[in-house]
């Protein structure tokens, strides 16, 4: 993962208690393969390399209404909830024919953090007006470091 989206989600933790950041431990191995088998079978789509290395640190974030899914659902502590999982978020938003066309990363309560599958996009699109691209990048890096950029001006 990239050092400096490394370096502001270790000042976010140290600023921000388990209840303010859901922030998962590393991914399993056999969580990595399971997730890129599934992504394989269920979008016939790889799951991007630069995704993988920040799962391998954390797998998942959530904070400040910010949802960075995980390779699976992981319990919150002292919680009934789970963390947002990538391929179950996408099988739910393919249910809406048009989202065919994107792999979702993650969600605020205003935006939806796409990978625009025709364009080789990554994108911050609008989450009520879907057409509407607020942001446009071409690495995941760039997309993450927006995502958490984003929880930092929250705080």
């Amino acid at each position: 993962m990239n050092q400096e989206i490394e370096r502001k989600i270790i000042f976010l933790r140290s600023q921000l208690d388990e209840a303010d950041m859901f922030l998962g431990c590393p991914a399993r191995e056999e969580d990595i393969v399971a997730l890129g088998s599934r992504t394989k079978i269920e979008f016939s789509e790889n799951v991007p390399d630069q995704y993988v290395a920040f799962l391998k640190s954390y797998d998942g974030l959530v904070s400040s209404g910010i949802f960075i899914y995980s390779s699976r659902p992981h319990k919150f502590l002292d919680s009934d909830g789970f963390s947002h999982s990538f391929v179950e978020q996408n099988v739910m938003a393919r249910d809406l024919g048009f989202m065919r066309k994107f792999l979702i990363f993650g969600e605020s309560d205003q935006d939806e953090y796409v990978f625009d599958i025709i364009r080789k996009k990554y994108q911050v699109r609008d989450k009520q007006a879907f057409d509407n691209v607020f942001e446009e990048f071409d690495t995941f890096d760039g997309l993450l470091h927006f995502m958490v950029d984003l929880i930092g001006e929250r705080l």
